[in-house]
């Protein structure tokens, strides 16, 4: 038998090592840390937007949050709550369909509900049969719109190109269902869609990644079957929304059951001041957030999932996330 010299064994042990590692170097990170794919979805923070879609960098007014859908996600957002419309372009703007349900126009400053009545008595109903399009709207699209279908493929095109996250969103329906349903068909993300038969059994992150369904959206209003579930009826609970001071996300109330079961996996946790104000959000979304957060785990019994705020560029709402995902 010939005998092999030292120096290859060396060389075999170094190419060994360099091997292992490498294959260490290359395992699966889930939303940016490996620790999180043998996590079920409900378990895992997401960093999230309220009103995701209202941006300025959109032209809302008043805005929610600074950052365009599409910049959200470069950053690290990975929750997002929309509202959904009907409108058509009148006039160089949107008019909206106000037949159906409207969202909370409390929500916004009672200037602006003035002047989006006012406008859109000017711009008019379109001429009969002028169809109307989906839009992501915060109650009315003539202050702020933008095609759903558009921001949708945006999703879209990030997923394709970032295998290894996962998103999760809460659509605020005032449309038909089969609207979302046509619209979230025509940007291609139907098949990413998570199917939700038992929310009570949640996959882990990897599970969801390795399956193709790397995303998970519910409704607030509808009902679209399992891969677009009503998010109150067993899937996602929440605290409640409406905080008019930074003070008053300091109460023991704050952490109270809003819309959805105590069991239900998925807890969106609501986090903002309204109406929104970058100088506030840096403010809550820092020390207030940390401190609410501590106080309604002990009373909820449990984490959060949707860490939802406004201007989420202000405070520290990402570094919040990565301590809870740690």
């Amino acid at each position: 038998m010939r005998r092999v010299g030292t120096g290859v064994l060396v060389v075999v042990a170094v190419l060994a090592t360099f091997a292992t590692n490498a294959g260490a170097g290359t395992a699966r990170r889930c939303n940016g840390a490996a620790r999180l794919c043998g996590r079920s979805l409900g378990t895992v923070a997401f960093a999230t937007t309220h009103n995701s879609m209202a941006s300025s960098a959109d032209g809302f007014r008043p805005p929610n949050q600074r950052w365009s859908l599409a910049a959200q996600l470069q950053h690290g957002i990975r929750g997002f709550q929309v509202d959904a419309y009907l409108g058509a372009p009148r006039g160089g703007r949107v008019y909206t369909d106000l037949s159906g349900s409207l969202g909370d126009a409390t929500e916004l400053p009672a200037a602006f509900v003035t002047a989006a009545t006012r406008l859109h008595r000017r711009l008019g109903a379109p001429p009969a049969g002028t169809p109307y399009q989906v839009y992501l709207c915060h109650v009315f699209c003539e202050l702020g719109a933008v095609p759903m279908v558009d921001e949708m493929r945006t999703l879209r095109r990030f997923l394709d190109r970032h295998p290894d996250e996962v998103v999760v969103m809460v659509i605020e329906d005032h449309v038909p269902t089969d609207r979302i349903v046509a619209v979230l068909r025509d940007a291609g993300l139907e098949p990413k869609l998570l199917p939700v038969t038992d929310p009570s059994a949640l996959p882990t992150l990897g599970d969801m990644l390795s399956s193709g369904h790397p995303l998970e959206v519910s409704l607030e209003n509808g009902d679209g079957g399992p891969t677009l579930p009503n998010a109150f009826a067993g899937l996602v609970q929440e605290t409640p929304f409406t905080f008019r001071r930074p003070r008053d996300l300091e109460t023991a109330s704050s952490c109270r059951t809003n819309r959805g079961p105590d069991g239900a996996p998925v807890f969106q946790f609501n986090h903002w001041v309204t109406p929104a104000e970058p100088f506030t959000a840096g403010r809550v979304n820092s020390s207030v957030l940390r401190a609410r957060l501590g106080r309604c785990e002990v009373q909820r019994g449990r984490g959060p999932t949707l860490v939802a705020v406004d201007f989420a560029e202000q405070g520290d709402v990402f570094g919040v996330v990565r301590k809870l995902n740690q």
